[in-house]
């Protein structure tokens, strides 16, 4: 059966030319690229985020690294010592 609409439905189509075996699948390059600025990212986010809320610059550095290295902070004291706060990366 024909389909009217595409003249080339009833051929076949050419197989996709092999990759060479030390090719590098583009979501692998994707997440290469991602990784390799993404604890740099996450730490300025954390950063600015504690400081926003009225963290000390160290004490915003710990909870930075610690952000950036694991997706999560940890809880530590904000907004002038009023309050416990936890930044981290949803699942």
């Amino acid at each position: 059966m024909s389909d009217h609409l595409h003249p080339d439905a009833s051929r076949t189509a050419a197989p996709p030319p092999a990759a060479p075996a030390d090719a590098m699948d583009l979501h692998d390059a994707e997440l290469d690229i991602m990784q390799a600025r993404g604890p740099f990212r996450a730490f300025r986010k954390a950063y600015g985020k504690a400081r926003d809320w009225h963290c000390s610059r160290g004490r915003a550095a710990v909870v930075a690294l610690r952000f950036a290295l694991t997706g999560d902070s940890g809880r530590f004291r904000s907004h002038g010592g009023w309050m416990v706060s936890r930044i981290y990366k949803p699942r």
